[in-house]
């Protein structure tokens, strides 16, 4: 299945020195709810989605103690979990106080499993917005460096 995208236009420079480009956009098909991935999971193995369930509720509970300490969360191949922060400059290391730190969120970069999925990705345009398969073209990759993915 192809990963449907739409196209948008921005300023290339941030400066406002740039010219318009075009850029692409993911767009989602769709969700998939927790109680759907369980099952989803427990299908696969011996595990109950009751199991399952727990055993992602609990995997959740301690990722967040984990984080909130500062740590890298490793999950193997799947991948990893970390803290990233933004805030506010100031032109002297001794100005900047824990208030210039305006919000947090976790980064997530997809283990060897994952990553294996970006040399066979297709791509879809579709109208901005849209969750249909209006089909406008087609293009398949074969690179190997994808950017890291962020949470949100």
């Amino acid at each position: 299945m192809a990963v449907n995208y739409c196209v948008f236009q921005q300023k290339y420079d941030m400066s406002g020195n740039g010219s318009n480009k075009f850029y692409a956009r993911a767009q989602a098909s769709g969700q998939m709810s927790f109680k759907k991935l369980c099952t989803k999971i427990s299908d696969r193995c011996t595990a109950t989605k009751a199991d399952v369930m727990a055993a992602l509720e609990g995997c959740i509970y301690v990722m967040k103690e984990a984080l909130e300490d500062g740590k890298i969360v490793r999950l193997g191949d799947f991948g990893s979990f970390q803290l990233s922060l933004s805030s506010e400059g100031t032109l002297i290391e001794k100005d900047f106080v824990s208030s210039n730190i305006t919000g947090a969120k976790i980064l997530f970069r997809p283990g060897e499993d994952l990553k294996e999925l970006f040399n066979a990705l297709e791509y879809q345009k579709v109208a901005a917005n849209s969750t249909t398969s209006e089909t406008a073209e087609t293009t398949e990759t074969t690179e190997e460096t994808i950017p890291e993915t962020t949470g949100a």
